[in-house]
């Protein structure tokens, strides 16, 4: 009886799949965040968060994108002011576990998908919802600006040529 023993092939498929994990690897770095980006976008966030959470309007408006208040402001006092209303913060549904979804990047500018859970107010009849917001950074994470979904998407505010997550 002859035993024979086949190296080559073996060989040859660990290369293969060596080399793929390679690419799987650039492609995941490639569409990561720095240390300093992601730890600038969790404090971004953080302070999102909880302005909108606990009913602080000034910081809310601050780390929204600045094209979202500037159109809600163009459409007048009253608007704006039911837009980020933030007075009847029990009655607002509450953000948690935030989860990144996408990110995408272009240049300097960085666009990043979040889903969260919406936790509707104890006393109202809404179940919680899964809702999605976008962080966006134009100088390469040093600082971060967030949008809702609907905002994001809307032509008005952010047009389809700047976004980069379609």
């Amino acid at each position: 009886m002859c035993l024979s023993i086949q190296i080559y092939p073996k060989f040859t498929y660990f290369h293969t799949v060596k080399s793929y994990y390679l690419i799987l690897l650039l492609i995941l770095g490639a569409c990561s965040l720095s240390p300093d980006q992601e730890t600038s976008l969790n404090k971004a966030m953080t302070m999102y968060i909880n302005a909108r959470n606990e009913g602080g309007v000034t910081a809310y408006v601050a780390y929204t994108h600045p094209a979202a208040v500037a159109h809600y402001t163009a459409l007048g006092d009253s608007v704006f002011k039911s837009r980020y209303d933030l007075s009847a913060v029990n009655d607002n549904p509450f953000l948690k576990d935030g989860t990144i979804l996408e990110i995408e990047s272009e240049g300097s500018r960085l666009h990043i998908k979040y889903s969260f859970v919406s936790l509707a107010p104890l006393y109202s009849d809404e179940r919680s919802k899964e809702v999605y917001l976008f962080a966006i950074s134009e100088d390469n994470g040093e600082s971060w600006f967030f949008i809702d979904e609907e905002d994001y998407f809307d032509t008005d505010i952010i047009k389809e040529k700047d976004r980069l997550i379609k």
